[in-house]
């Protein structure tokens, strides 16, 4: 058996259900799959389906940075698209890592899970919270959005807590569940 799973940190930006609605309507224009407020969160590593056996050789070789509260200094402000504004398939909001701390785990989850034969990310570190996977959009209304919310502060989180989020698809969209390993 596998599980399809990924390493990451659940986030909650305060207060931001009001502003997510209105987000909503803005780019109402764009079609695809809003994101639920519980499924928010930071990748730092997809591994895919991975054999239930080797989940808790993964957790052992992560053991320094799952499963405990990190303190950071991270602010969720402004939104942004992959893989650009030009040919958006994703908008997500911004977060950014004032102390490095979200790079650091990155490195860290990156460099031990090579050594266990998974392959190492070559693209940069973007910390983003997926708010929507896009099929369809108005250029001129998307790129008008995305200019709105530009120097808008959603909020901050102090404390990140980074585990194996298992991804169960469903066809109503993902549900993501921590593992307790």
């Amino acid at each position: 058996m596998k599980k399809r799973i990924f390493i990451g940190c659940f986030v909650k930006i305060p207060n931001f259900s009001r502003v997510y609605r209105e987000i909503k309507r803005d780019f109402s224009s764009v079609s695809g799959r809003w994101i639920p407020e519980e499924n928010f969160h930071i990748t730092f590593k997809f591994l895919g389906d991975v054999e239930n056996h080797r989940i808790p050789t993964v957790a052992q070789a992560l053991s320094s940075v799952i499963n405990r509260d990190i303190q950071a200094n991270i602010q969720f402000k402004g939104l942004g698209a992959f893989p650009n504004f030009h040919n958006p398939k994703v908008l997500f909001v911004n977060v950014l890592d004032n102390n490095g701390v979200l790079e650091e785990i990155f490195n860290k989850v990156n460099g031990k899970l090579s050594l266990l034969g998974f392959q190492t990310e070559n693209r940069a570190f973007k910390p983003h919270i997926t708010l929507k996977r896009i099929k369809g959009y108005n250029r001129e209304q998307f790129i008008q959005g995305i200019r709105k919310y530009k120097d808008t502060t959603f909020g901050g989180q102090e404390v990140v807590k980074v585990s194996i989020i298992q991804s169960i698809l469903k066809p109503d969209g993902a549900v993501y569940k921590q593992l307790d390993i």
